[in-house]
């Protein structure tokens, strides 16, 4: 069987995977054999030793409640060790739920339906995560699956993060289109926003004829959780028709909850283009539809137009916030002549985007209508549903190279003696933000003289460097630090040697600590998210 380097958009409550067909195109791969599907549920159950994934897991969990079952445990990864669960006798960890989901998708030899054995093995693998896992710092969903990955044993190429997968699938499809209709390919400013299950993200992105995407600004709503997107309304829609049926909310603990909210969901992406139609209608005259029904679902629940509004007005907001930021970003401009920036092009990618009060809400915040001819309709419902997935896949495989930026400043704090004798602090530099990622994957070194340990960092045959790093973090010119006492360990027998440091970025924004003998033989990494983690327990940078 063939080897493929693929992308994985692994999503909130939907997970998709795709390869390049022998046409050189991207496709999406189809789990569960020929009667399968492409849309995979980001769902598990385990039932005794047996493991099951996707629909049918969720079909399990929905016939026998008492099975262990997850949903939406990829937005627990970054506040590890909570766990998103429907019934658990057991305590399981969001990421070994992660790892497990991954298996049986990718690689499982027992599962007949992973990759692996009904397509082929994998070479490379490219994979999509919230743009907030990129943005923030504080964020450690980036270091926690990149760990899951690694120890599946999976050749990880990097981390991308979601609208820019989408720009990346948008660049390479419209150059396609071009050179078939003979016409020039799109070159501009391409607005995605992703609107999903859990979040809500922009990337501001420029695209070139040689498909190349270049980043030039990033927001989102994904701090939040999963209040500001696609699940919170979907919960939201159960727990007020539920109500109105029966006087009274249900816990969302309850099996019954979880069985309700898979019919909704079931039922509001089955029906999209009546209900559509619907909304529209409601929206022109909203009081005298106000009790107009939306969604019917589980035989006797229903949701009314005012339902659905009430269920929406505390996403709205959100959504408003990051749009009036990509607004003031593109009236301020860039670079040195700081003129308005146009935007020439918008994407929605996301299951969530193709709602018609998203749409509205992200047109009205942009102040344009829904028929301007920025909004490319020509891009429909399944190349929406499937960019983010086409173009990790067309990263991995070097057909699109976007250039993302690591925006945080990085160094480390050391104590100098001035002119006097007397003992000052000195801010070295070593990752400088808004760099891209490229130009930081080998080591920048501190531009000072090399580092002894002292004896009394020396406990039986260890060694320690004792070393203060500092984060800006977006470069906003505000500095954190820490002391790292115990953390660098050196090799015994060190304890004569010279050490530089230094720190570099992967190409998935991990910055690593790095301390090397300046005579080349040795070489450590220490990987920094668990420390600015700690810079920043219980902080989201805003």
């Amino acid at each position: 069987m063939p080897a493929y380097s693929i992308g994985l958009d692994f999503g909130t409550t939907n997970s998709i995977i795709s390869y390049l067909s022998p046409r050189g195109e991207p496709e999406a791969f189809q789990y569960g054999g020929p009667d399968g599907q492409k849309y995979i549920p980001s769902f598990i159950a385990y039932e005794d030793a047996f493991i099951e994934i996707g629909t049918a897991a969720r079909t399990t969990a929905a016939h026998n409640p008492a099975v262990e079952s997850y949903g939406n445990f990829k937005m627990q990864l970054p506040i590890f060790p909570g766990i998103s669960r429907t019934s658990s006798p057991l305590q399981r960890t969001p990421p070994s739920i992660t790892a497990d989901y991954l298996r049986e998708l990718l690689i499982s030899a027992d599962n007949p339906y992973s990759f692996c054995n009904q397509q082929g093995e994998i070479a490379g693998v490219v994979v999509s995560v919230p743009e907030i896992w990129q943005r923030d710092i504080y964020n450690r969903g980036r270091e926690c699956l990149q760990g899951v990955i690694r120890e599946l044993g999976l050749p990880l190429m990097q981390l991308v993060s979601e609208p820019v997968a989408a720009a990346a699938y948008y660049a390479w499809e419209m150059q396609r289109r071009a050179l078939a209709n003979q016409e020039e390919p799109f070159t501009g400013n391409l607005l995605v926003c992703d609107v999903g299950g859990g979040t809500f993200d922009v990337s501001l992105c420029r695209i070139y004829r040689d498909n190349k995407v270049e980043v030039l600004y990033f927001d989102g709503q994904g701090a939040m959780g999963l209040d500001c997107a696609g699940v919170a309304f979907d919960r939201r829609c159960v727990q007020l028709a539920y109500t109105q049926k029966h006087g009274h909310p249900i816990a969302e603990t309850d099996p019954e909850f979880s069985r309700l909210l898979r019919e909704f969901e079931t039922v509001k992406i089955g029906s999209h283009p009546r209900v559509t139609k619907k909304l529209i209608n409601c929206l022109k005259a909203p009081d005298i539809y106000e009790n107009q029904e939306i969604y019917l679902f589980a035989g006797g629940y229903s949701v009314t137009f005012g339902q659905v509004q009430a269920a929406f007005a505390s996403i709205a907001p959100g959504i408003q916030q990051v749009m009036q930021g990509v607004k003031s970003w593109l009236q301020q401009g860039a670079g040195t002549n700081r003129e308005p920036t146009q935007l020439d092009r918008l994407f929605l990618v996301g299951g969530f985007s193709q709602f018609l009060l998203v749409q509205r809400t992200i047109f009205d915040s942009l102040e344009i209508s829904s028929d301007d001819p920025r909004f490319d309709r020509s891009f429909n419902l399944t190349n929406s549903a499937y960019a983010i997935s086409y173009g990790a896949c067309l990263i991995a495989n070097g057909l699109v190279d976007p250039t993302e930026r690591y925006i945080h400043t990085l160094g480390i704090l050391v104590d100098t003696i001035n002119s006097s004798a007397s003992l000052a602090q000195k801010f070295i530099t070593l990752v400088q933000g808004n760099t891209p990622l490229l130009d930081l994957l080998e080591p920048h070194f501190a531009q000072i003289p090399p580092l002894v340990p002292f004896p009394s960092n020396t406990i039986g045959d260890e060694h320690f460097l004792t070393i203060t790093i500092w984060v800006d973090p977006q470069s906003r010119g505000i500095r954190f630090q820490e002391s790292l006492p115990d953390l660098v360990r050196l090799p015994v027998g060190s304890d004569t040697r010279r050490w530089r440091v230094g720190m570099r970025v992967d190409r998935s924004q991990i910055a690593y600590l790095v301390i090397a003998d300046t005579q080349g033989e040795k070489r450590l990494e220490y990987e920094l998210g668990q420390i600015t983690a700690k810079l920043f327990q219980g902080q989201l940078l805003d």
